[in-house]
């Protein structure tokens, strides 16, 4: 087997369901709160955090269409390191200063949406998932 295909497999496990539901109910409005009004989210973070506006343009693509891809459980893996990477330059450049207080505006929200997704990196989308009826 190779190993693109160990990746679009996915686990028999009804576990994933619910990371997925969370995950997708938290990224696709965040990633469409991005896309809607684009130039300003660009600009500010350009201005904020020093992110491009190509950068900031792959975080939206990311948080939006890979929470689409959560919700269905296509290529459920590879949304879910979207995710995970999303996340960890979240902590990194923005709320690593702002403390871990379990609030949105700290890092420990952003840890516990990673932990989500970890979960699905490993196990895949699960049996309800359009990786389940294409891949295994």
């Amino acid at each position: 087997m190779t190993i693109m295909w160990i990746f679009l497999r996915t686990s028999p496990t009804w576990a994933a369901l619910l990371p997925r539901i969370i995950l997708a109910l938290t990224f696709v409005p965040a990633g469409w709160y991005k896309f809607i009004d684009f130039q300003s989210k660009a600009l500010d973070w350009k201005i904020t955090y020093g992110f491009t506006t190509w950068e900031t343009g792959i975080a939206a693509f990311i948080e939006f269409f890979g929470g689409i891809a959560l919700a269905l459980g296509l290529l459920t893996r590879l949304a879910a390191l979207g995710i995970i990477i999303v996340m960890c330059v979240g902590i990194w450049l923005v709320h690593l200063n702002d403390g871990y207080y379990p609030t949105y505006d700290t890092y420990a929200y952003q840890l516990c949406l990673i932990g989500l997704a970890y979960v699905l990196v490993f196990i895949g989308g699960g049996n309800l998932s359009l990786d389940k009826k294409l891949f295994s």
